[in-house]
């Protein structure tokens, strides 16, 4: 049996940055995960950080990575910032581990861990590619039940992130010992190998603290609150206690198992009558503004590649994440007129049963920077109605566009309902684009319910993107 020992001389430890937690429960077993670590171990306590999406803005040179607006991000934070004084890295040895001992969020749509090969160190491509599937508020256990998934919401739990099984084990040994349950220990493993493919060769990630070894980052996604209040009263809060441990002398490694990313089939479809609805809504909509507008078709490009895909071709990722189906909506948009709009049309999957939440959002195309957003919420029939032209309850389209919606983006949304508008920057807001600047669109489709991984492309209508030309 492992010897427990308390804090006296027993370890190096090392307190970086350690605010006072408001939780009680949470630093209870915090300190008492530290004060049962075995003898011989290093133990740095950190702290929790949100992604600075402003500082995006307010830093030269800097990128947003593609940021989700409707989703903060949330890091373990030891120092370290790496290429971008934004987002919070680090680096690990094989056999150390990052712990988060926190209490989960209030009731939201959506929230998850996903970690990320950041950068090596040999490269100046800042790659951001996940190592594996994320650990989803579906999956996540906690106190507040034996089964995964079943109380995601003002609970407790921990996520154990390490490349070593070994390392693994006795975490889980000492935050058993230190009150939590054996459920709510949640285990994400850090594969130090990445299996060949027919197109790629096997891949080995660098351990280490030194110049030559990989940059990391763990991400946690939070989506969609029930109570926005609530959440914000959460993330004030900051009830997280966060540390990196690992044995002074290192031992024979015993690597973590490598999990990949499963099948994103589910078999449940989208028909085809969504489908030719939703021609014929594109089609009402094209005589609907033809008196004003010419209307330019977007190729829309989906989601089909991996982290493992970004990582072997040494490729930029930009924090992709496997629970959520990607579209790249439009080319870079230069806007004749401010009046000049990008319009999406589609199934909102979220109704359909196809996505736990969806959004779009627009972007600026030199900072990769979020600037306003939509989310499913406002993707309504009523929206299809109104940029169809449909006015009379008893018009047979009203049922046939009840999945469907239609909505816009433009500098200038005067005179138009169901449009959302470009907002300049200001002195008290950096958020924004200046009039008539280019950007481009991005759509999310977050969590099939039934494979809790992203819809398939396969398996939903897509939507339609146009550009609106004054003439």
């Amino acid at each position: 049996m492992r010897k427990f020992i308390g804090l006296s001389f027993a370890f190096a430890l090392t307190v970086f940055s350690m605010g006072a937690k408001a939780d009680q429960t949470v630093q209870s077993i915090g300190d008492a995960f530290v004060a049962n670590l075995p003898s011989g171990w290093n133990a740095t306590v950190g702290s929790w950080v949100y992604f600075d999406t402003l500082g995006c803005f307010t830093t030269p040179g800097y990128t947003c990575y593609g940021d989700n607006p409707s989703s903060p991000y949330g890091s373990p934070y030891f120092g370290e910032y790496g290429a971008n004084p934004n987002l919070a890295t680090l680096q690990l040895d094989e056999d150390e581990a990052i712990v988060v001992i926190f209490r989960t969020p209030p009731e939201m749509r959506y929230y998850s861990f996903n970690q990320y090969l950041y950068k090596r160190a040999d490269s100046s491509t800042e790659i951001f590619g996940s190592l594996g599937e994320a650990l989803n508020l579906k999956e996540l256990g906690t106190t507040g039940s034996s089964e995964p998934g079943a109380s995601p919401f003002d609970s407790y739990a921990a996520v154990v992130w390490t490349a070593d099984q070994n390392t693994y084990n006795s975490v889980q040994e000492d935050l058993l010992a230190s009150g939590l349950p054996w459920q709510a220990i949640n285990y994400l493993p850090l594969p130090q190998v990445i299996p060949a493919t027919s197109l790629d060769p096997e891949y080995d990630l660098q351990m280490g603290h030194a110049s030559s070894a990989d940059v990391f980052n763990l991400l946690m996604r939070t989506a969609m609150p029930s109570d926005q209040a609530a959440f914000d009263a959460y993330v004030a809060e900051n009830p997280y206690y966060v540390i990196r441990v690992g044995p002074t002398a290192h031992l024979a490694a015993n690597p973590s198992p490598v999990v990949g990313y499963p099948s994103d089939i589910s078999g449940i479809t989208e028909g085809s009558d969504q489908q030719k609805a939703l021609n014929r809504l594109v089609s009402d909509i094209k005589n609907h503004y033809a008196g004003t507008f010419s209307l330019r078709k977007q190729t829309s490009t989906y989601t089909t590649h991996t982290g493992w895909n970004c990582i072997t071709e040494l490729s930029e990722c930009t924090g992709d994440n496997y629970d959520s189906l990607y579209s790249h909506d439009t080319a870079i948009v230069r806007v004749k007129s401010l009046q000049d709009f990008v319009i999406v049309v589609g199934v909102n999957h979220q109704e359909t049963g196809k996505a736990t939440y969806a959004n779009f959002a627009v972007y600026d195309s030199k900072k990769l920077a979020s600037i306003v957003s939509i989310t499913d919420s406002d993707l309504t029939k009523q929206s299809a109605f109104y940029h169809a032209g449909v006015t009379n309850p008893r018009d047979p389209r009203v049922k046939q566009y009840q999945d469907l919606y239609a909505y816009m983006f433009s500098y200038d949304c005067a005179g138009k309902q169901y449009c959302t508008a470009i907002p300049p920057p200001t002195e008290s807001d950096p958020v924004g684009l200046q009039p008539g600047a280019p950007f481009f669109v991005l759509g999310r489709s977050y969590m099939e319910p039934h494979t809790l991984v992203r819809p398939s492309g396969a398996e939903v209508v897509h939507h339609q993107v146009f550009i609106g030309t004054r003439k």
